[in-house]
């Protein structure tokens, strides 16, 4: 019985050490991963002042005054393709106009249709079957649409058009530009009217044009 004892002492320490072992590993298998520390390749990072003008021996100071690296982000200048849209798309005139012009006759033909549904009965439409009133409710609003469509269309050409040519020529990009243009733009849209029709446009558009630069806040 005396000579098991030692025996017996042994298993039971090996026994001890074998479980603290499976909990140190299930422990570890339990432990969330550590967060990646890689800088991304576009990344930039900057030593830290302290880092980088060293102190003379003797005078250093303690790991608590030392600044956090700073990072900055790599700057992608534009390609020359680039460069040549953004001038095409934002410095032509011509590109401008044509533009403004087609989506202006688009929203007149949109505006067009919508009011053509509610323009009222012609006398004696009343006795008309279905198919037939359909039919000239349609020509209505065809006809309504490619007027509205043609009115958009050269209110948005002139606009920015006159716009554009102002603010080359002035070289300025200001509210004024816009005042000028809806003067230009308003005086010849209302070139019917008369010397008085013109400047009555004129200044309607001008100040139409200034408070929708305020609202939108353009400039």
């Amino acid at each position: 019985d005396h000579k098991g004892a030692p025996t017996m002492g042994l298993l039971a320490k090996a026994v001890r050490k074998y479980g603290v072992a499976v909990a140190r590993m299930e422990e570890e298998s339990n432990r969330p991963p550590l967060a990646s520390t890689s800088t991304p390749r576009d990344t930039i990072v900057e030593p830290a002042a302290s880092e980088a003008a060293a102190a003379p021996s003797g005078s250093g100071q303690g790991s608590g005054g030392k600044e956090a690296p700073r990072r900055y982000k790599k700057v992608e200048l534009p390609t020359q393709e680039q460069m040549m849209m953004d001038d095409v798309m934002n410095n032509n005139c011509m590109v401008k106009m044509v533009l403004s012009c087609v989506m202006g006759g688009v929203l007149g033909a949109g505006m067009g249709i919508f009011f053509g549904a509610f323009e009222p009965m012609q006398p004696g439409e009343e006795k008309l079957g279905v198919m037939q009133t359909l039919r000239n409710y349609g020509r209505q609003s065809l006809s309504k649409s490619w007027s509205y469509a043609k009115g958009f269309a050269a209110f948005g050409a002139l606009y920015s058009g006159s716009e554009c040519v102002i603010e080359q020529t002035r070289a300025k990009h200001d509210i004024y530009n816009s005042a000028y243009a809806g003067c230009f733009t308003g005086g010849v849209m209302a070139r019917s009217g008369g010397k008085e029709g013109m400047a009555m446009g004129c200044a309607t558009m001008a100040a139409l044009s200034v408070c929708m630069d305020r609202f939108m806040d353009i400039h």
